[in-house]
C-alpha cells in the first residue's frame, strides 16, 4: 500500500482498515504466507485470533485476506450472524465465477440444529444441502489447484451457523480439501466457542493471541507511517507517544493521526503542538475503546482495577486482594477473567499490568474511581 499524496494523513485509526504500516506482527505474517504458498497442509491454515479491543484484529483478517489472494487463493469474509452460511456460498460463487461452470444462484431456505441441516434452493442445478453445494464449488476449484480461504469477524459462539460452518470446515478439513478458515473474536468470545463440545477439535487449531507490541517495533512503525508524508515529528515526541501508546496497535494509529492533524503545513510538526495531539488522542482512546470495555466488566472485575490503581506500575495479587478485602483465591478468579477479557496482562512473578492504555488515568476519572482514591 502505498498513499499517492503526501499531503494525506497516513495514519489510519478506524475499524478494520489496514494501516500503512503494521506493527509487530511480521513473524505472524510471514507465517501465514507460508502455509497459503505451500503444498503441504500448515497448521496456520486453521487459526483463531483473539485479542481485547484496538489490537487490530479485523486489519490483520483483512491484510491475510490480500495477500492469500496474491498466492491464489479464493478469499470470503463473513461475519458472526444469522444468514453467514448463504453469505459464504454467494461470496464464494461470486469470487471464483472466472474458475467456475453454471454459477447458478444460491439460497439458503433452511437451517436445522444438526450440524449438517442446512437446506439450500438453486436454480438450474439439483437440490442439495448447505456442504454439497460448497463441495461442489470446492471440486471445481481443486481442478484449478484453488484454495478457499473463510474468514469470520466478531465471532457469535453461540450462533448456530457458526458451530454449523465449523463442523462442516472439519469434514472438509478430514477429505483433503485446500481449505482455510480464519476466526476472529474477544478473548470471552472465542474461549466460549472453544468451550463448546460439538466444535472441539478447535483446541487443537492454532491460537493467536493478540496482546502489546514491544516499544521499539511501535517506535519503528510510527517512525516509517510519517515517513511517507510531509511532516514529522521530534525524537523526544516520538518517545513521548509511544510511552502513551504502551503497545496498542490502534492507539498508535490514533496518537500519530491526532499528531498529523494538529499540524499545519509540512515539515517538523513543533513539539507544544503534537503534544496537543497525543492529549486528544488519548481522549478518544477513552470514548472509543476504554468506556466500552468498563462497560462489559462486573463490579468485582472493576473492583479488582481499582485496587490496581493504587500501584504505580504493576501489581501483585496478594496486594489486590488485600485492598479489596477479599481473599486471594477470590482475588485470583478476578485476575483470570479480566486476564481472559484482555484488560490486562502479566508481567513476571505473578504480578499484573493494565493491558490497556490510558486504563489507569480512565478509572480514576470515573465516579467509583473518585470514591476509591478518597476511601
Amino acid at each position: 500500500m502505498v498513499y499517492a499524496n503526501v499531503e494525506d494523513n497516513p495514519f489510519t485509526p478506524s475499524f478494520g482498515e489496514v494501516p500503512l504500516v503494521m506493527a509487530g506482527r511480521g513473524q505472524l505474517l510471514s507465517e501465514f504466507d507460508r502455509a497459503f504458498s505451500s503444498q503441504a497442509r500448515r497448521p496456520s491454515l486453521t487459526s483463531l485470533i483473539s485479542g481485547a479491543r484496538g489490537t487490530g484484529k479485523t486489519a490483520l483478517l483483512t491484510l491475510v485476506e490480500e495477500r492469500a489472494q496474491e498466492r491464489g487463493w479464493i478469499a470470503v469474509d463473513l461475519v458472526s450472524l444469522p444468514g453467514m452460511l448463504e453469505d459464504a456460498l454467494e461470496q464464494t460463487r461470486s469470487r471464483a465465477a472466472h474458475l467456475l461452470k453454471g454459477a447458478d444462484d444460491v439460497r439458503l431456505t433452511s437451517l436445522g440444529v444438526g450440524p449438517l441441516s442446512v437446506g439450500v434452493s438453486h436454480s438450474n442445478q439439483g437440490r442439495g444441502n448447505w456442504r454439497t453445494q460448497l463441495t461442489g464449488l470446492l471440486d471445481e476449484l481443486a481442478k484449478h489447484g484453488v484454495g478457499l480461504l473463510i474468514t469470520v469477524d466478531e465471532i457469535t459462539p453461540g450462533l448456530d451457523e457458526l458451530i454449523q460452518l465449523v463442523s462442516t470446515y472439519q469434514l472438509f478439513v478430514r477429505e483433503g480439501r485446500k481449505v482455510a478458515l480464519l476466526m476472529a473474536g474477544l478473548p470471552h468470545s472465542t474461549s466460549m466457542l472453544l468451550r463448546d463440545q460439538s466444535v472441539s477439535f478447535l483446541r487443537r487449531a492454532q491460537q493467536v493471541r493478540l496482546g502489546r507490541i514491544p516499544d521499539f517495533e511501535i517506535e519503528k512503525a510510527l517512525r516509517d507511517t510519517f515517513a511517507h508524508s510531509c511532516k514529522s515529528v521530534s525524537e523526544e515526541i516520538l518517545a513521548e507517544a509511544v510511552q502513551v501508546i504502551e503497545g496498542l496497535p490502534f492507539m498508535m494509529q490514533l496518537v500519530g493521526f491526532r499528531m498529523w492533524e494538529e499540524g499545519t503545513g509540512g515539515g517538523l510538526i513543533d513539539d507544544d503542538t503534537a503534544r496537543e495531539g497525543i492529549r486528544l488522542a488519548k481522549e478518544e482512546m477513552k470514548s472509543r475503546v476504554l468506556l466500552a470495555s468498563y462497560q462489559d466488566l462486573s463490579p468485582m472485575d472493576r473492583r479488582f482495577l481499582y485496587a490496581m490503581t493504587e500501584d504505580p506500575v504493576d501489581s501483585s495479587v496478594p496486594d489486590v486482594a488485600r485492598r479489596m478485602g477479599k481473599s486471594n483465591s477470590y482475588a485470583t478468579q478476578y485476575k483470570n477473567r479480566l486476564l481472559e477479557q484482555g484488560v490486562i496482562g502479566l508481567c513476571g512473578n505473578g504480578r499484573v499490568r493494565f493491558e490497556l492504555p490510558v486504563m489507569r488515568e480512565f478509572l480514576a476519572e470515573t465516579d467509583e474511581g473518585q470514591g476509591w482514591s478518597q476511601s
